[in-house]
């Protein structure tokens, strides 16, 4: 008896979100910190990163697990064809994606999957014990908050969080 068990492939859907409105309207306002232009958002990914312009044809991808933002092409055309390779699963990570839906963690329309621990920490791995499912918008919010609140701070800092409400 084998113990490999397989997994559905996940659609393409299952991997990008699609922000309304009100969430766009964050992400805006939560990552004007780091985001000192206007960007036109291009596509997101289920983990809540954004590949977007501003005010050229250049794509970039803004980590929203780690505050980063990474040029990744010069036109749309070399996006779109890079989103066929194997830099896609850099960026949305099908086979954690197969292992969250296979643990009942699948975003409901208006869901991205967000941290419990973010990336920048050391604790914060790409496991499914690590992300659950919340709107959009509040993935936008909590990252760019923690992640501006931690933005001058040297690697290896020691830092406490208190949620406070």
């Amino acid at each position: 008896m084998s113990n490999v068990r397989s997994l559905v492939a996940v659609s393409w859907n299952s991997l990008i979100c699609t922000p309304d409105a009100e969430a766009l309207g964050e992400l805006r306002s939560s990552w004007s910190w780091l985001l000192s232009s206007p960007i036109e958002p291009v596509l997101f990914s289920i983990f809540g990163d954004v590949f977007f312009r501003a005010g050229s044809e250049t794509v970039y991808w803004l980590n929203t697990g780690t505050g980063e933002i990474a040029k990744v092409s010069e036109t749309m055309a070399e996006f779109q064809d890079l989103l066929g390779s194997e830099k896609s699963a850099e960026w949305f990570l099908p086979a954690l994606v197969e292992k969250l839906h296979a643990a009942g963690k699948v975003p409901a329309s208006g869901q991205c999957y967000t941290y419990a621990v973010l990336p920048v920490f050391a604790e914060g791995k790409f496991e499914e014990w690590n992300f659950n499912p919340v709107p959009v918008r509040e993935h936008f919010s909590v990252t760019a908050k923690v992640l501006k609140e931690i933005a001058d701070l040297p690697n290896g800092a020691r830092v406490r969080l208190s949620v406070v409400e």
